[in-house]
């Protein structure tokens, strides 16, 4: 199951970095920053460079709802509905 923005934000902060859930905005003070990188390369981070110092954000955290998240993204596996 993919990852909504609510989740890695979770998951970002139980490994140790600070995730401001108003703006996505990642503090990190780690000196390997691979993982964001890798993220931000899968799509799941957005940069953006303040004072030539890259800065990550994880887009639409403020969605926070299920629904608000389905309608931004109508075809994520998470959002689909199944006959059987």
């Amino acid at each position: 199951m993919a990852l909504n923005p609510c989740d890695l934000a979770d998951l970002l902060c139980a490994n140790g970095m600070l995730v401001d859930y108003d703006t996505g905005e990642i503090e990190h003070e780690v000196d390997d920053e691979s993982l964001l990188i890798l993220l931000a390369a899968l799509g799941k981070l957005d940069v953006q460079h303040l004072d030539g110092v890259p800065t990550f954000y994880i887009a639409d955290l403020s969605i926070s709802d299920m629904e608000t998240y389905c309608e931004q993204y109508p075809n994520d596996p998470q959002c689909k509905i199944y006959d059987v």
